[in-house]
């Protein structure tokens, strides 16, 4: 037994996955401590680590000013939070997306259930609340995937399934434009952040709302890695392994249906997270969805926090949407993929 038991925790594969795992965990701990210390407002190292601290009684770092807690825990620390959910929602949205279609260049938003989701949040935020937003883009983000389903099977060939899905998402933008017009603007957000995304104005309350909204369907899609792999055979071949495929296809399309509309609730429709990160997983921990899940959850998280620093300092201090900045890293990366699909090392 002790043999065995050495020579299993030797495996190459098992050190590799366990290498990218510690390696997108550190970097997630890098990106949210630089989002943190940088700013318009300057404040100390010392004094950002007091304003996290003092609040769990800990006696750690310089002891903060009422400028350094009110910037610390009121506007930074809710938004890294609320950045890092959203981006782990959309790369696992991303990988599952790509799994359960045995397509490439499957991106949630590029298939449409962004803007979906978009247009469903756009009738929450009627309400003046963002749990209104956050239940609107799940009913419109579910609601956009099972049209998805259809183009699925309609479209054979991936580069018109996708092709289909933008048209899709073209469609249901131009919609969202037509109610941010006719909508009262003290109620509904601009434009720019349903289709650009933004992380200006989060708060504690949307952090909540939400991570309960979202953290089921992030831990429901973590449940499906075996039958994403099973799928990955093909419909017959897990057909005969025992898989209730149309079963678990609706399941999962939901589930990213209502994860994505939750994100996009709270911070707008933020493009190619759910493409690029993905694809960078499997390329260096191999095409087992057991990994890829997780590690493209995180992948999410570390991107968005990035995309979120480069908004709030390229040009401050004024501030980009975040979308503008992943679409910027993801744009020249679709070309590539069109071009190049990338091929899951198994």
């Amino acid at each position: 037994m002790m043999p065995r038991l050495r020579r299993a925790a030797d495996d190459p594969r098992d050190l590799r996955v366990r290498g990218v795992v510690g390696a997108l965990a550190l970097l997630l701990l890098g990106a949210a401590v630089a989002n943190l210390l940088v700013g318009p407002v300057v404040i100390a190292p010392g004094e950002v680590l007091g304003a996290i601290a003092r609040p769990l009684g800990l006696s750690l770092g310089a002891e903060p000013g009422a400028q350094a807690k009110a910037v610390i825990i009121t506007i930074r620390l809710p938004r890294i939070l609320v950045a890092a959910v959203a981006g782990a929602a959309a790369g696992i949205s991303g990988a599952a997306l790509q799994g359960l279609f045995r397509n490439p260049i499957a991106d949630p938003h590029l298939l449409g259930i962004g803007p979906g989701a978009s247009l469903g949040a756009v009738l929450g935020s009627l309400s003046g609340s963002v749990a209104g937003a956050v239940a609107g883009g799940a009913v419109g983000g579910m609601l956009t995937a099972l049209m998805v389903r259809r183009l699925g099977r309609r479209s054979g060939e991936p580069t018109r399934f996708v092709l289909a899905g933008v048209a899709l998402g073209a469609a249901i933008s131009a919609w969202v434009g037509f109610v941010v017009f006719v909508a009262d603007r003290t109620r509904v957000p601009p434009i720019d952040f349903w289709l650009l995304g933004s992380l200006a104005g989060t708060t504690w309350a949307s952090l909540g709302t939400l991570t309960m909204s979202a953290g089921i369907g992030v831990v429901a899609l973590l449940g499906a890695s075996r039958s994403l792999d099973l799928l990955a055979l093909g419909e017959a071949d897990a057909r005969r392994l025992g898989l209730e495929v149309e079963m678990v296809t609706f399941a999962i399309l939901l589930t990213v249906g209502a994860v994505i509309g939750a994100a996009v609730g709270v911070a707008g429709v933020v493009v190619f997270i759910g493409l690029v990160v993905p694809h960078v997983v499997r390329r260096l921990a191999g095409a087992s969805h057991r990994l890829v899940l997780p590690g493209s959850a995180l992948g999410g998280a570390v991107m968005m926090l990035l995309a979120d620093l480069a908004a709030r300092t390229l040009v401050s201090p004024q501030e980009l949407p975040v979308g503008l900045v992943t679409a910027a890293i993801g744009g020249p990366f679709f070309l590539w993929l069109i071009r190049r699909p990338a091929v899951p090392r198994r």
